[in-house]
C-alpha cells in the first residue's frame, strides 16, 4: 500500500459532514469483496452513505450501486464482485454518512455559508499538508524522486549526477532504404568504439516512416578525457535496434555544461541495483554488453540450467577469431557479475578455435526468418446485411487481450492496474480513430505492448452484430466501410496468458521381499500405470498440488501392477516444478500452488528400481 494525498474537495466534504452532525471518515481496511463492512453507528440514512478510498494509488470516490451496495437491513457495505471498482488490497477506505436521530446544531451546507467557509478554510490547510506528505513519500523512490531528492537516493549507491566532466555529442542512426514505419531509438541505447569506450543516448528519438536517418544525443559513460573521441569512431550498437543498420558520430565528442537529467540518472540507478544484487541473468548479460566491445544483445544469451541448481550457461555467437585476451576479459567480467555460489560456464574456446561457437545469422538469413513468420494477412470486410444491423454510421467492436507481464512477481492489485491501463489504451486507440478509418491490427497490438509492464500480448478483434454472434476477425485488420469504429470498456476483456507449470516426478521403488536379489528393469506396464495415476491427480483440477496426493496414487498403481514392488518408504516420490514464464524452480516440493492463469503440464515421469534388488 502506498501513500496518496487526499484532494481538497474530499477534505472539505469530510469537515462539513462532521460539523453538521454526520459520521465522518469511519475507517475500514479492505480485505476482500466477500467480507461485509459494518457501520459503527446504527440508523444510517442510505442516501447519505459515501465511500472514499485508494484505487490504483489514487484517492477516489466510489459509486454506490456500481462499486458497492449499502445493505440497509444489515447496516453493512458490501463490495460488488461483478466488475465494479474496489479499493487497493489491504488499503483503508472511509465512510461518511448521517443517522436519522442525530441532533444537529449546524445544518447549513450551502456554498458561502459560515459552516462551509470554515470547513473549506481548514480543508485547504489539510490538503496542502497531505500533498507535502505525498511529495516526501515519493522522494524516497527511484521512479518518483526528482532533482535533489533523486541525488540523495543515488548517493545511497555511491552514485552522483554526471556533469561537465563527461563528454557528450551526437550519433547518427541510419538505414539504407526509407523506413516502412516509425522506428524508436530508446533513451539509454548503448554504443561503443572498437577499443571498448562506451556511450549511451540521453534522450529518445524516432526515425519516422520514409526517413533514412535520425540524430540522437549521447554521453560518455566514463568520466574525463576517455570520453573524448574523434569523428567516426563510435560505430557499434551494443543492443541492436531492428530497422537500424548503422550508427556513427559525424563530429568529435566534447565537454559541455549540461548535467545528467533525472531520467538518465534513474536508468543508471536501476542498472547499478540490478548488477549489485547479482541475482538475475541480466546482471551477467548487461555487464558483458557494457564492459566488452563487440558483445551485444544479439550475440549473447544467458540461461539457467533447469536440471542443475546453481548453474548458469552463457552462449556467444561472435564473428571472427576469438583470442585469449577476449576470453580472459569475458571470464573476469562473469566472475565479478555472478552471484556467490553460482557456477557460470561459457562456450568460448580456450584458443582461437571456432568449433564450439554458435554462428551468428547473416542479415539475409534473419530477413528470411522474419518473412516466414506468420503475419496478419488481409482485411475483414463486413457485408451489407450485417452493416444494416448496426447503428447508423457506427461499427461496434469487441476486443480480447491476453498479456504476458514483464515483471512476474506482482501483487493482485498491481496486475489489475496493468490490465486496467491496457483496457484504457485499447478504448482510447479505437475511439481516436477518424470516421471511416480502418482498424489496423498491428498498430493496436503495438499500443498494447508499448507499456514497459507488458512483454508480450495476444489480440483478438471482432465486429459486433446486433442480436447475433460477433464476426470472426482474429489477427486481421478491420475495414469500417466508412463508419466510425467504436467500443465500450465493457467489451474489452483483458487477462493474463496461460502459463504452463512443468512437472517432473521421480518415483523410487523397493522390493516387498528384502531378500529378493533379482536384478529387474522397469516394465512398460509399470511406467504407463504410474504415469496414468499422476495424470488422474492432475486432471482433478486442484489449484494446489500436494505431494501426498501423488504419493497415494502412485503407491496404489505400483501395487496393482506388480505385487513384488512397492513405493520406497523414504522419499518414494520427488516432485519438481518449473514455472515456464517466470523461470522459478521448485525442487523436491511438498506442494505446488497455481495462480488463476497457470496450469500443470506433466513433462516427465521417471520410475527407478533398486539397483541390487534389495530395496
Amino acid at each position: 500500500m502506498t501513500f496518496a494525498a487526499q484532494p481538497y474537495e474530499l477534505f472539505a466534504d469530510d469537515l462539513l459532514t462532521a460539523l453538521t452532525g454526520g459520521m465522518s471518515r469511519e475507517e475500514h481496511q479492505f480485505v476482500g469483496v466477500e467480507e461485509p463492512y459494518s457501520l459503527g453507528t446504527p440508523g444510517a440514512i442510505s442516501s447519505t452513505v459515501k465511500v472514499i478510498g485508494q484505487r490504483n494509488d489514487t484517492v477516489i470516490v466510489f459509486e454506490g450501486g456500481v462499486d458497492y451496495d449499502y445493505d440497509l437491513a444489515a447496516e453493512v457495505v458490501r463490495w460488488r464482485s461483478d466488475g465494479g471498482q474496489r479499493p487497493d488490497d489491504r488499503s483503508y477506505f472511509y465512510i461518511n454518512y448521517y443517522v436519522a436521530e442525530t441532533p444537529r446544531r449546524l445544518t447549513d451546507r450551502n456554498p458561502g455559508s459560515v459552516t462551509t467557509t470554515l470547513a473549506e478554510a481548514f480543508a485547504r490547510e489539510f490538503a496542502v499538508v497531505h500533498k507535502q506528505m505525498e511529495q516526501i513519500y515519493l522522494s524516497a523512490f527511484v521512479d518518483s524522486a526528482s532533482g535533489s531528492s533523486l541525488d540523495h537516493v543515488a548517493a545511497l549507491l555511491a552514485l552522483t549526477r554526471k556533469d561537465a566532466k563527461f563528454a557528450g555529442g551526437e550519433v547518427l542512426f541510419k538505414r539504407s532504404t526509407p523506413a516502412d514505419g516509425d522506428i524508436t531509438v530508446p533513451s539509454g541505447t548503448l554504443l561503443s568504439t572498437s577499443d571498448g569506450r562506451n556511450f549511451e543516448t540521453t534522450d529518445k528519438r524516432t526515425l519516422r516512416k520514409g526517413q533514412l536517418s535520425v540524430t540522437a544525443p549521447i554521453r560518455a559513460q566514463a568520466e574525463g578525457t576517455a570520453g573524448r573521441v574523434e569523428k567516426g569512431v563510435i560505430a557499434n550498437i551494443n543492443r541492436p535496434i531492428f530497422g537500424i543498420e548503422t550508427a556513427t558520430n559525424e563530429a568529435p565528442t566534447f565537454f559541455s555544461s549540461a548535467k545528467e537529467t533525472d531520467d538518465e540518472l534513474r536508468r543508471r540507478i536501476r542498472g547499478t541495483l540490478e548488477r549489485a544484487g547479482k541475482s538475475t541473468n541480466n546482471a551477467i548479460k548487461f555487464s558483458l554488453i557494457e564492459e566488452i566491445s563487440g558483445i551485444n544483445e544479439g550475440n549473447v544469451q544467458v540461461t539457467e540450467n533447469a536440471n542443475v541448481p546453481g548453474s548458469v550457461e552463457v552462449k556467444f555467437g561472435l564473428r571472427g577469431d576469438v583470442d585469449a585476451n577476449l576470453v580472459r576479459r569475458v571470464e573476469e567480467t562473469i566472475f565479478s557479475a555472478r552471484p556467490a555460489g553460482v557456477r557460470v560456464t561459457h562456450n568460448l574456446p580456450s584458443g582461437s578455435s571456432r568449433s564450439s561457437q554458435i554462428p551468428a545469422l547473416t542479415r539475409a538469413e534473419a530477413l528470411e526468418l522474419f518473412q516466414r513468420h506468420e503475419q496478419p494477412v488481409g482485411t475483414i470486410a463486413v457485408d451489407a446485411d450485417d452493416l444494416a444491423t448496426m447503428p447508423e454510421g457506427l461499427m461496434p467492436l469487441e476486443v480480447e487481450v491476453l498479456l504476458r507481464l514483464s515483471e512476474p512477481n506482482l501483487s493482485a492489485a498491481q496486475k489489475e492496474a496493468i490490465e486496467d491501463n491496457v483496457r484504457i489504451a485499447v478504448v482510447e486507440f479505437i475511439e481516436a480513430l477518424p470516421m471511416g478509418a480502418d482498424l489496423i491490427y498491428s498498430k493496436l497490438l503495438g499500443r498494447i505492448v508499448d507499456s514497459d509492464d507488458v512483454s508480450d500480448a495476444a489480440l483478438i478483434v471482432r465486429v459486433v452484430r446486433l442480436g447475433d454472434e460477433p464476426l470472426p476477425a482474429v489477427g486481421k485488420n478491420v475495414s469500417t466501410s466508412g463508419r466510425k469504429a467504436t467500443i465500450s470498456p465493457y467489451n474489452v476483456f483483458v487477462g493474463l496468458m496461460e502459463e504452463p507449470v512443468s512437472l517432473d516426478v521421480l518415483v523410487q521403488l523397493q522390493t516387498v521381499d528384502p531378500h529378493d536379489r533379482t536384478i529387474a528393469t522397469v516394465s512398460q506396464a509399470m511406467e504407463s500405470n504410474v504415469t496414468a495415476a499422476i495424470c488422474a491427480v492432475l486432471e482433478a483440477g486442484e489449484a494446489v498440488l500436494m505431494r501426498e496426493a501423488i504419493d497415494a496414487a502412485v503407491r496404489a498403481a505400483v501395487t496393482a501392477t506388480d505385487a513384488a514392488y512397492t513405493l520406497a518408504d523414504s522419499h518414494g516420490v520427488a516432485l519438481n516444478a518449473q514455472f515456464e514464464a517466470t523461470g522459478r524452480l521448485l525442487y523436491d516440493a511438498d506442494r505446488v500452488a497455481l495462480e488463476d492463469n497457470q496450469r500443470f503440464a506433466l513433462r516427465s515421469v521417471t520410475v527407478r528400481l533398486p539397483e541390487d534388488g534389495n530395496g
